[in-house]
């Protein structure tokens, strides 16, 4: 089986499992499966430098972040004349924030109100900043591991890239905007959104 086939078939997947986790969250507020548990042992341990802390890396996966840093990459990228890289990554950010926006109209969960330690509007499933984060941070390192032959490198870049959506996750849950569930099912549908776009669309589109 090639490496196509087998991420299309773990695609439907992960399509099932969201579905199937949206089902039983739709129109609620509440926590299912882990969701109140995890949120119970993060929130029993923060301190006032860990709140200062997740303020600072949940910004980085806002678009007050990813819109300056997305057009100094694109001047970059219009400068190294990577049209199809500057396509591709307006593409899948852009496709992301739109499909977040109506996976959340749809889902209509609502935030975990009682774990608030900051202010945050709009509906809680899936997470945008972790939706969002998993589609621009992995299109930015596929296109810079793309044409890259030392393999050492390749595994640096998207370790760091994994730590960081990471980080950016686990500050939303820390901050208590966001149930667990909502962020595995950001990354979850920001992956497949990702390898929609770069691994058929993109690569169909090129053709």
């Amino acid at each position: 089986m090639d490496k196509n086939r087998r991420m299309i078939i773990l695609s439907i997947i992960a399509v099932i499992i969201f579905i199937a986790i949206g089902i039983n969250i739709r129109a609620s507020d509440q926590g299912i499966l882990f969701d109140v548990k995890i949120m119970d042992h993060v929130h029993n341990r923060t301190t006032p430098l860990g709140i200062a802390v997740m303020k600072k890396i949940t910004y980085f996966g806002s678009e007050y972040f990813f819109l300056p840093l997305g057009v100094l990459i694109l001047f970059i990228m219009i400068k190294k004349k990577n049209y199809k890289g500057i396509l591709l990554l307006v593409l899948s950010t852009l496709g992301s924030y739109g499909l977040n926006a109506i996976l959340k109209s749809i889902f209509v969960r609502t935030r975990p109100l009682e774990y608030f330690l900051i202010q945050q509007g709009g509906y809680s499933f899936p997470s945008g900043h972790a939706m969002v984060s998993m589609t621009f941070y992995t299109t930015m390192t596929y296109l810079l591991v793309k044409d890259k032959d030392r393999r050492g490198i390749k595994i640096a870049l998207w370790t760091i890239n994994f730590i960081v959506i990471g980080i950016i996750g686990f500050s939303r849950i820390y901050l208590g905007v966001h149930w667990p569930t909502d962020v595995l099912m950001g990354y979850l549908v920001g992956y497949i959104f990702y390898h929609f776009t770069t691994y058929i669309f993109f690569k169909k589109l090129s053709s």
